[in-house]
């Protein structure tokens, strides 16, 4: 398969429609959002810092602990290309610790979208950090009530909705988008493709062409 794909045809208002039955059927499958139900949300955020919170969830499915430890020395731009360095946190109350933070893994996430890239680097540059200077002073709780206040404003859910929404979120839109399993488990940090195997269930349970041309009467 070449890449990168260049057309992939989604008919979101489907996929919207079958999700409750990927959620009914699937008991380990977590919830998450599309495409047009995530913009819905970032367009009605007007505040730049969650604003940039939500958009780095989005466009690199870091856990919300990974983008709190972010400082200006975490994203990379090289001439050719502009990513992040996440440094792999399980996801826990309040801010990562400072153990946490040294003993780590860490991957590199590209962030290709040019809106997110730019909303970046203009806010690196208007706030002036250290190097090494936290760009989001705050904790977890504090970032999901503000998604919940939110997605109040933009007339509700069906579920709820937090920040790891957006990371699983992530995962399936790439996964929809013929991304190899192996590299979206990469980007997730997991250590085995098998913790991202449930979000193939969206791929599957829109399954009925399979039996078109079968006839039982």
């Amino acid at each position: 398969m070449a890449f990168p794909i260049q057309s992939v045809q989604i008919d979101w208002d489907r996929l919207i429609a079958k999700r409750p039955a990927v959620l009914e059927t699937i008991d380990t499958m977590p919830v998450y959002l599309l495409k047009p139900e995530i913009l819905q949300l970032l367009d009605a955020e007007k505040h730049p810092t969650y604003r940039l919170i939500f958009d780095l969830i989005w466009t690199t499915g870091a856990r919300i602990s990974e983008i709190l430890a972010l400082t200006p020395s975490s994203f990379v731009e090289d001439g050719y290309d502009f990513g992040v360095i996440l440094k792999t946190l399980k996801q826990q109350p309040g801010r990562p610790s400072k153990a946490s933070l040294q003993r780590s893994p860490k991957r590199y996430v590209p962030i290709v979208d040019c809106t997110p890239r730019d909303r970046i680097l203009s806010y690196l540059h208007s706030h002036r950090f250290q190097k090494k200077q936290r760009i989001f002073p705050m904790c977890r709780q504090t970032v999901n009530r503000h998604i919940h206040a939110l997605v109040d404003r933009v007339g509700g859910a069906p579920f709820a909705i937090s920040a790891h929404t957006f990371r699983h979120s992530f995962a399936i839109h790439l996964l929809l988008h013929g991304r190899p399993l192996k590299y979206v488990s990469q980007l997730l940090g997991h250590k085995s493709v098998d913790s991202t195997e449930i979000y193939t269930n969206v791929l599957t349970v829109d399954g009925a062409h399979f039996l078109d041309g079968v006839d039982f009467h």
